[in-house]
């Protein structure tokens, strides 16, 4: 028997998907037995004594946690699901544009490989809640205090100046309640130390990066494989707790983890930015034009890694159930 921890399952598409294969989809068995048995005594129409007795039951059997399972099932059975596990865990699966060719968009695929959950949302509160504490110790006289903080030796290079730009609504952003200003403290053996700036400034790239949500990252462990990339929609089954709750669950570090799902997409060529020209002859703006612009440069900060689209040679993946075995 094989038995699924599901992390999310998407029902509405499970059962739409699992009616067409079925023509139908049952959603509860209802089973109910009645005897009855009835006497009488007297003059009928005067004086009448009567008494019934019976046995009756009724049972209801929900099937909604049974819905995927089925359609795993129907999916093998119709010969529509490939297995790309093994595909994905070699070189040779991930060279020269063969994923693209095997796994094309639409393709249902069933991938089990370690990976790690991400959501922006638990960046933040981490964070928030690590400066908070550090500040409280410091004033409590715990935890000493940093006279001449100072950024990482990566962080200082890429940067020309240390002064610190809010963005416009920081303070009701995901990283506004990480503290600024005093917060030093030793972040290394070294003696370094890092600002709740710095801080800030982590949580605006996880934000940037990955869109509030839980994020799946799976990622094989083969020399030139790429990530695939799992978005778990919000309101669906099994994905109904806190970000906090997710991450005390399942921990920060990779697990193993099977989705099941189609292919959305792989990542399209860096395009040249340069024909940005939407303003036709009478001074009017073609709408096609400026589409292709915009979905042009969302594919150029993809592929730099900016935007929450997977990079070549990864892809992405619609999920419809995400779950552990149990009991291996």
């Amino acid at each position: 028997m094989l038995l699924r921890e599901y992390l999310y399952v998407d029902t509405t598409t499970v059962r739409g998907l699992l009616a067409q294969l079925e023509n139908g989809v049952v959603e509860t068995e209802l089973e109910s037995s009645s005897i009855s048995k009835k006497s009488s005594a007297g003059i009928k129409g005067f004086a009448d004594h009567s008494q019934d007795w019976g046995d009756a039951r009724t049972t209801t059997k929900a099937m909604g946690d049974a819905l995927f399972p089925a359609l795993e099932a129907a999916l093998e059975t119709e010969d529509l699901i490939v297995d790309a596990s093994d595909l994905i865990s070699t070189r040779e699966g991930w060279a020269d544009q063969a994923m693209q060719t095997t796994l094309p968009a639409g393709r249902i695929v069933r991938i089990t490989s370690p990976g790690y959950l991400i959501d922006s949302r638990f960046v933040a509160m981490t964070l928030s809640g690590f400066t908070t504490t550090h500040r409280g110790l410091v004033n409590m006289g715990i935890a000493p205090a940093v006279d001449e903080p100072v950024q990482p030796p990566r962080a200082k290079r890429a940067s020309r100046s240390t002064k610190y730009r809010e963005l416009p609504g920081e303070a009701d952003s995901l990283e506004g309640k990480i503290p600024l200003g005093e917060l030093r403290f030793d972040a290394s053996e070294s003696g370094s130390s890092l600002t709740g700036e710095f801080y800030r400034g982590i949580a605006q790239v996880a934000r940037g990066m990955f869109s509030p949500g839980l994020h799946l990252v799976l990622l094989p462990d083969v020399e030139g494989a790429g990530a695939v990339t799992v978005r778990l929609q919000e309101g669906r089954q099994f994905l109904d707790t806190d970000p906090d709750i997710v991450f005390a669950r399942y921990g920060v570090g990779a697990q193993e983890w099977t989705v099941v799902g189609s292919v959305g997409h792989h990542p399209l060529p860096s395009p040249s930015m340069t024909d940005g020209d939407f303003i036709q002859l009478d001074g009017t703006i073609s709408r096609a034009n400026f589409g292709r612009y915009i979905n042009r440069l969302g594919t150029l900060l993809g592929n730099r890694g900016f935007t929450d689209l997977p990079q070549a040679p990864g892809f992405s993946v619609i999920p419809w159930a995400v779950y552990r075995t149990l009991g291996l």
